[in-house]
C-alpha cells in the first residue's frame, strides 16, 4: 500500500516540470525548438542506379594501385634484406648424395674453425 501511494505521489511530481519548461523557451526561441521539420522532398530525378559513390573502374583503379604500391614496398625491403644478409658458403652437394662420417665430421670442423675465426676476428675489431 506505502508503494502505491509513492508511485501516484510521484507521477504527477514528474509532469508537472513539461509545462514550465515549454513556457522557458519564450517567443524568441529558434523554430528548430519549437516545431518539427517537415522532411526533405524526395529528389525529382533519381536513378535507382547512381548512387553517387564511386564506379567499379574507379575502385578497381584504386584497389590496383594500392596493391601495386604494397608489392613495391615488399620487393624494396626483401631486396634489401637479401643485400644485407651475410652469404653462407653451403656445399652444393645433391641430396642423393650420402656424404661419410668422416667427411661429415671434417665439413663441421671446418665450419667451427671458420666462426672461431670470424669471433676472434669481431673481438680485434671491437670498439674501445
Amino acid at each position: 500500500m506505502r508503494r502505491l501511494a509513492i508511485a501516484l505521489v510521484a507521477l504527477p511530481l514528474s509532469l508537472a516540470p513539461c509545462p514550465i519548461a515549454a513556457a522557458q523557451l519564450g517567443p524568441s526561441a529558434p523554430p528548430s525548438l519549437t516545431q518539427d521539420e517537415p522532411p526533405p522532398p524526395a529528389p525529382a530525378n533519381s536513378d535507382a542506379n547512381d548512387d553517387g559513390g564511386l564506379s567499379t573502374l574507379q575502385l578497381a583503379l584504386i584497389f590496383g594501385s594500392a596493391m601495386a604500391v604494397l608489392a613495391a614496398i615488399a620487393w624494396i625491403i626483401l631486396r634489401d634484406a637479401h643485400r644485407a644478409a651475410p652469404v653462407q658458403e653451403r656445399s652444393h652437394t645433391p641430396i642423393d648424395t650420402k656424404l661419410s662420417a668422416r667427411e661429415r665430421e671434417r665439413q663441421q670442423r671446418q665450419r667451427r674453425a671458420k666462426a672461431k675465426a670470424a669471433r676472434q676476428q669481431r673481438k680485434r675489431n671491437r670498439q674501445r
